[in-house]
């Protein structure tokens, strides 16, 4: 029914039914990131690239495990390509 009569809601009521019919909110919050754990999974022939969403920003994360790890100074570089790269 809603998607006969409200079509821009039916992810929103999706997801409220998910919630309410399951008693929490697991299935629909995105997971989280763990950034040590990406690391460690990758090495010099492996490099890690993120793909993101419009507004999100993991520099602070990731030079925070840069600077814990040691990657300091020319030892850590970033490139931002922009919209659309």
């Amino acid at each position: 029914m809603l998607r006969v009569f409200r079509p821009d809601r039916v992810v929103n009521g999706m997801k409220k039914f998910i919630i309410d019919s399951h008693k929490n909110d697991k299935f629909v919050q995105p997971p989280t990131v763990n950034y040590e754990k990406i690391f460690k999974a990758s090495n010099e022939k492996s490099p890690i690239v993120f793909i993101l969403s419009p507004g999100a920003d993991p520099l602070s994360d990731v030079q925070k495990l840069g600077e814990e790890e040691g990657f300091t100074g020319n030892k850590f570089k970033y490139l931002s390509l922009g919209q659309g790269m």
